[in-house]
C-alpha cells in the first residue's frame, strides 16, 4: 500500500516538474533581463537584485508550484522508506528522479508559455495594488507588465525553452535579445 502511494506521489512530482522548473528558470531569466546592464560588476548586490526580482515575479500561487513539487518528491521517498526500510526508499528515489528528468525533457514548454503565467499574475497584482491605492507598487507592476508583454511578443513562436541555470550564466544582464540570438544560432547549427 505504501509503495503504491509512493509511486503515485512520484508520478504527481513528475507531472509538476516541467511547470515548476519552467517557472523557476523563466523567472530567474526575466529577473536578470530586468536588471541593469552593469549589475554584473556589483557582485553580491547583483545576486540580491536577481533574488528580489525573481521573488517579485513569483509572488503568490506561482511560488507554491516549486514548493509543492519538492514536497511531493520527498514525500514519495519517505513513503518508499515506510514500505521497506532500505530498498523501497532507494527505488522510489531513482524512479522519481528518472520520471522527473524524462518529464522535463518531454513536456517542458516554450519560454513564452511561462511568460504568460508571469504576465497574468503581474496584471492581477497591479489591479490589486491599484484597488488599494498603492500607486508606487501599482506603477512598478505595470512597468513589469509592459516589459513582459514585450518579451512575450518577441519570444512567441520562437520555440525556445527557458534557459537552464548554466545557460543563464552566459546571458548578460539586461540583454533582451541574447537568448533569442543564441537559440536561433544553435538551431541553425543542428
Amino acid at each position: 500500500m505504501y509503495l503504491l502511494i509512493a509511486i503515485g506521489l512520484a508520478l504527481a512530482y513528475a507531472i509538476l516538474k516541467p511547470l515548476s522548473d519552467g517557472l523557476l528558470d523563466t523567472s530567474k531569466w526575466v529577473a536578470k533581463l530586468f536588471a541593469p546592464a552593469d549589475a554584473d560588476s556589483h557582485g553580491s548586490s547583483a545576486t540580491r537584485l536577481l533574488l528580489l526580482g525573481q521573488a517579485a515575479l513569483m509572488d503568490g500561487w506561482l511560488s507554491n508550484v516549486p514548493f509543492i513539487t519538492t514536497i511531493l518528491f520527498f514525500l514519495s521517498i519517505i513513503f518508499g522508506f515506510v514500505h521497506n526500510w532500505w530498498w523501497g526508499g532507494i527505488l522510489v528515489f531513482f524512479v522519481s528522479v528518472n520520471l522527473g528528468v524524462l518529464a522535463k525533457l518531454v513536456w517542458t514548454r516554450p519560454v513564452s508559455h511561462y511568460l504568460h503565467f508571469l504576465h497574468h499574475k503581474m496584471v492581477n497584482r497591479a489591479a490589486d495594488y491599484k484597488a488599494k491605492n498603492d500607486l508606487e507598487r501599482s506603477n512598478a507592476c505595470e512597468l513589469y507588465c509592459s516589459h513582459l508583454q514585450r518579451m512575450i511578443v518577441l519570444y512567441q513562436g520562437s520555440g525556445l525553452r527557458p534557459p537552464t541555470p548554466k545557460q543563464l550564466n552566459a546571458i548578460p544582464y539586461g540583454d533582451l535579445y541574447a537568448w533569442l540570438n543564441r537559440g536561433t544560432s544553435e538551431r541553425r547549427l543542428t
